[in-house]
């Protein structure tokens, strides 16, 4: 991404928004000369920040965008008082932070953001679809201004979500930070806390009020960097990720970046360590897609056979489709209606326990037996 600070620098000054001064570069410093709204400059090495791994080539063009807003619940009268940004620009990180040290300073400071946000190629956010994004556009229309998200949004959410959703209990940047990526903050505030600290910081004018919070919203912004690397790793280079992680969700993720063949390695997992039916059958039905699209009978036939099954109302699903591979694809019908017998065994067990669903299963266990039977005494 070009550096275009030094010109928006000299547009704001004209505007009279911020006194004319050099872009600083650095940590903790902060012009103090009365203006509406400062923005921080900070640039680090790209090897500082993500040691001797690599920027991928297309996060070069990208934006990292997160905000911190007087309220986390949203709604059009929520502001957001600091913008961070962060780009990679050759071997450097480089996190812009836009505060509002008075809340007239909005205008501008989005008018600021505005024209980084036409300079990207891509926009990276954490949850940015439903809350970040949302938020600064419902403030730019307020202002008389419009806000274009670049032509790519990646929402790093719903990547957190597949992955450690289940093995965690939660999808929190902080907590996947702390329990998958290995990454340790040491002191920092709480989320909740810093729309009353800026509240605060208004009614007082206590700068230390706010330093935590720019501290919190630059390691929001790095961590960004992190989980879009890593996850580039995992999900389009084949690598496979540290425990805890969810397998299904890395087959469903490296399905969805078209790597067929390491999806499939990620289910096969899945369903090692997978002891939930639910997830199982959940899992094989992904597998099973990949198997048919291959035409990998044998293989097909094996998964409903031993690797899914369980009892009850499991068992009878895995056995059906038993039945249809060996009705459709192998074409031995006497198979497939031994498959049905065997289900329509346990059916009536379960018809018996009066176990829900279990009319259900009878009908349609009867129904294809029925079929079968009809087609196999055909002329």
């Amino acid at each position: 991404m070009p550096d275009s600070y030094p010109a928006l620098r000299d547009r704001l000054a004209a505007l009279d928004v911020i006194g004319r001064a050099r872009p600083f570069v650095g940590r903790g410093e902060a012009r103090r000369d009365g203006v509406a709204f400062e923005m921080r400059r900070t640039v680090r090495s790209v090897r500082e920040i993500l040691g001797r791994e690599r920027p991928h080539v297309a996060d070069e063009g990208a934006l990292f965008l997160d905000t911190e807003t007087t309220g986390l619940a949203g709604g059009t009268g929520t502001t957001p008082f600091l913008i961070g940004l962060a780009y990679i620009e050759q071997r450097e990180v480089v996190v812009e932070q836009y505060f509002l040290r008075r809340l007239s300073g909005e205008p501008a400071m989005l008018e600021a953001v505005r024209e980084r946000l036409d300079e990207a190629g891509a926009l990276v956010t954490f949850n940015g679809r439903r809350f970040d994004w949302p938020i600064l556009e419902a403030r730019a229309i307020i202002g008389r201004m419009r806000l274009t998200v670049p032509q790519e949004h990646h929402d790093l959410m719903s990547i957190a979500r597949r992955l450690w959703y289940r093995p965690l209990g939660t999808y929190r940047l902080s907590v996947i930070e702390r329990q998958a990526l290995g990454i340790e903050r040491g002191d920092d505030i709480d989320s909740a806390e810093i729309p009353g600290m800026y509240l605060e910081y208004l009614r007082s004018g206590d700068g230390g009020l706010i330093e935590p919070i720019f501290a919190h919203n630059r390691s929001d912004i790095v961590s960004l960097i992190h989980l879009r690397r890593r996850a580039r790793r995992w999900i389009e280079d084949g690598e496979d990720p540290p425990p805890p992680i969810d397998w299904e969700g890395l087959g469903v993720l490296r399905l969805a970046a078209g790597d067929e063949a390491g999806a499939e390695a990620a289910l096969r997992r899945a369903l090692a360590v997978e002891d939930d039916p639910a997830v199982r059958w959940r899992t094989a039905r992904r597998l099973a897609r990949i198997f048919r699209r291959s035409s990998r009978w044998e293989e097909l036939l094996r998964l409903w056979q031993h690797e899914v099954g369980g009892r009850g109302a499991w068992r009878v699903a895995a056995l059906i489709e038993t039945a249809k591979v060996y009705r459709r694809r192998i074409k031995q019908p006497d198979r497939a209606v031994a498959a049905l017998r065997e289900a329509s065994g346990i059916v009536e067990w379960l018809l018996l326990r009066d176990e829900p669903n279990a009319r259900a299963w009878d009908d349609e266990v009867r129904n294809r037996l029925a079929r079968l039977r009809a087609r196999m005494i055909a002329p």
